[in-house]
């Protein structure tokens, strides 16, 4: 078993002004350290994917903050501070308050990952 850090992770998305993620492999699965600041919206930037939303799976928890996903189904649900989650394929995220989570993402369903949640 690993343990991972900001220091022993790549800084994978660095957005301007609105956070950044770092990340590594291990195992199967991809771990990734995000802080993300608050109106931060991945509408537009997942607009080009198919259906305008992200396709993968996330399991994750949230050490501080809230972030409203949004569905493709038009079902929205708001993960805060202390909650550990599940957010499924056909999703964009919307940060809500000032926001660091832990997240974890199947390698093997994430070729070229280098998406926000």
């Amino acid at each position: 078993m690993g343990s991972f850090t900001r220091d022993n992770t790549d800084l994978a998305i660095e957005l301007d002004g609105f956070g950044k993620q770092h990340r590594t492999q291990a195992g199967d699965m991809f771990v990734a350290l995000e802080q993300w600041k608050a109106g931060l919206d991945t509408g537009p930037m997942f607009a080009d994917l198919p259906g305008g939303a992200c396709s993968e799976p996330h399991w994750g928890y949230c050490v501080e903050g809230s972030v409203t996903v949004r569905f493709d189904d038009g079902e929205d649900e708001t993960i805060r501070a202390g909650e550990a989650y599940y957010i499924r394929p056909g999703h964009n995220v919307h940060i809500d308050e000032d926001s660091e989570l832990v997240e974890f993402t199947r390698a093997d369903e994430t070729p070229g990952i280098n998406t926000v949640a």
